[in-house]
């Protein structure tokens, strides 16, 4: 009994001391302790602690704001020079006489973000673990002047950071993957008129500089630019600006882009600047500056130095290449051409910039001397794409698709021989890789040729040799019993090649036939075809018979496995069912 008495006399002086403790801590709080500072600081004495909170009526709630607790010098001048957080807060618009933001109305959250209720200054500033809205400060503020100000004019004091952010949108091409309402209408990407709301500062950086930080499976590229810190801080902020909930009731303001003055025109005249400054996504005489081709395709000038991005392929033949006609409707649709092309849609471009493009396009002219070899033939125009090391992963190919030819591999090199002279000049349909026919003579292709050889083969690779066969034709005899049926060839059967693409070949093409099956990125490179990309599947040389030496063989130096354990009839029924299926894609 004595033993209860004492055990709850413990627990009761535990209790006591809890309890001075949280009396103590409650009269030691950080806002009590800069308060007190605060009035040492001015020379006057403390006149007790208070919590000052302002109320901000929102569309959709009561912002509570208890910021001034802490920062208690906000709107005094007499604290300009205090420390933080007792300091009187600069300036918001520059050179005004009387700053018209009165925090005794605004408060701080509505833009620093935070968690305005609390006073705990580890809480109030947004750093408890997962708070969607952390303190922003500094020129990052100027994030969340589009709350109250709609800035309809162009121009807002006080928001340069933003306003820059917001050009940066443009010239950088993000507008040409990315929707934001009242800028832009693309769906190559994530759409990002809400992006201020969903993400905050830090995500949305580190988003720009590392794509694949926060997803895994990103497109998005890494931007040569993303190595300026204050490019991408500008570029954040305005994206952090892009928020659906506002202070302000103007609904018919637009969310992401001031709307443009009077004098602020689309071009009309094409003339060779015009397509420079698009190119370079810069202003040509007041024209809104929606271009930036730069920050992914590179070009040279007339004495071969390369300029501009890495991401797509290099610019300086695309003229001589693929022809004015081409160029135009691959800005317009890229995948018109290249099916699984991830170029943005530039849709809204008029003829006249169009034209401009073309223009500044046609002025490059860099050609190699003829006498030239074969490596300098590749180091300028293939190495890109196909690689140092010849392996299909040069710095462009990451985002092609398909990939660039692997010329590693002795196997492909010496199969497929034969064609190499005709993809070089040619091109190849349906891919990145074009026609060189009008650069290149027949010689440096020989010279291209001859060096991919001498680097890929050997005296013991050089052995090897694939298998000739011709493609049976109707009436002849199957190598194969087909289903008991008889062993003589009939024509290609659709409800027969359907079954037997699903069973044999869905895993790496896909039940659609697009190359994208469940195995298809798990193999080495190069990765399973589009089946569905017409202009591949229907240019010279994609015979039937091409399709059932593939089929039956694999092709040699790919992950594609010979399947010769099918009958002829079996591969031929497929192989209608791979036209029919392409005939439905066009």
């Amino acid at each position: 009994m004595i033993k209860d008495y004492r055990i709850l006399l413990i627990i009761g002086l535990l209790g006591m001391v809890f309890l001075g403790l949280a009396i103590h801590k409650g009269f030691d709080e950080d806002y009590i302790r800069y308060q007190k500072a605060y009035y040492e600081a001015l020379g006057e004495d403390f006149p007790g602690p208070v919590v000052k909170q302002v109320n901000v009526k929102t569309p959709s709630s009561m912002l509570v704001d208890r910021c001034q607790s802490c920062h208690i010098g906000a709107s005094n001048p007499q604290a300009k020079d205090f420390e933080m957080p007792l300091t009187m807060h600069p300036p918001i618009v520059p050179g005004a006489e009387e700053d018209p933001h009165d925090f005794n109305k605004i408060g701080c959250a509505v833009c620093h973000d935070g968690s305005s209720r609390d006073l705990d200054q580890h809480l109030a500033h947004g750093e408890a673990h997962g708070w969607i809205a952390p303190l922003v400060s500094g020129k990052i503020a100027q994030a969340n002047c589009v709350r109250c100000h709609a800035m309809d004019s162009g121009h807002l004091a006080g928001a340069e950071q933003f306003e820059k952010g917001r050009e940066l949108f443009l010239e950088k091409a993000c507008w040409g993957c990315h929707t934001v309402a009242g800028v832009s209408t693309s769906s190559q990407a994530p759409e990002l008129t809400d992006a201020g709301g969903k993400f905050n500062f830090d995500y949305l950086y580190e988003s720009i500089v590392h794509p694949k930080a926060n997803d895994a499976n990103s497109k998005m590229p890494e931007f040569d630019w993303v190595h300026d810190h204050e490019t991408v801080v500008a570029l954040a902020t305005y994206l952090k600006g892009l928020q659906k909930n506002k202070l302000r009731s103007d609904e018919t303001a637009p969310i992401g882009y001031i709307k443009p003055k009077p004098d602020e025109v689309r071009i009309s005249d094409a003339s060779v600047d015009a397509g420079r400054a698009l190119f370079a996504g810069v202003r040509y005489e007041g024209s809104i500056n929606r271009g930036g081709c730069v920050n992914c395709h590179a070009f040279r000038n007339d004495e071969g130095q390369l300029a501009g991005g890495h991401i797509g392929p290099e610019l300086t033949w695309s003229i001589r290449n693929r022809g004015e006609t081409f160029v135009k409707e691959h800005i317009i649709n890229a995948r018109t051409h290249t099916p699984d092309s991830i170029m943005p849609t530039f849709k809204d471009y008029n003829e006249a910039e169009l034209d401009s493009l073309v223009m500044f396009l046609s002025t490059f002219n860099y050609t190699l001397s003829e006498h030239d070899e074969g490596k300098k033939l590749y180091d300028t125009y293939c190495l890109s794409c196909h690689g140092e090391d010849l392996n299909g992963k040069g710095v462009v190919s990451a985002m092609l698709d398909p990939y660039p030819r692997d010329f590693s591999r002795h196997q492909f090199v010496i199969s497929y021989e034969d064609r190499f002279k005709h993809s070089i000049l040619k091109g190849v349909a349906g891919t990145a890789m074009p026609a060189w026919e009008n650069v290149l003579s027949e010689a440096d292709v020989q010279k291209l040729i001859d060096f991919i050889k001498a680097k890929t083969l050997d005296e013991e690779k050089s052995s090897f040799k694939r298998l000739e066969v011709s493609l049976p034709k109707i009436g002849e005899a199957d190598r194969r019993n087909w289903k008991n049926k008889g062993q003589v060839i009939e024509p290609g059967n659709l409800e027969e090649g359907a079954g037997a693409f699903q069973q044999y070949c869905t895993s790496c093409h896909g039940k659609l036939a697009n190359g994208k099956g469940p195995n298809a990125y798990n193999l080495q490179h190069p990765l399973p075809r589009n089946l569905l990309n017409a202009a591949f599947m229907n240019q010279e040389g994609m015979t039937d018979e091409r399709l059932y030496q593939s089929i039956l063989l694999g092709v040699a130096g790919t992950p594609m496995p010979s399947h010769d354990h099918l009958s002829d009839q079996t591969i031929i029924d497929i192989i209608a069912f791979i036209r029919a299926n392409t005939e439905d894609a066009e």
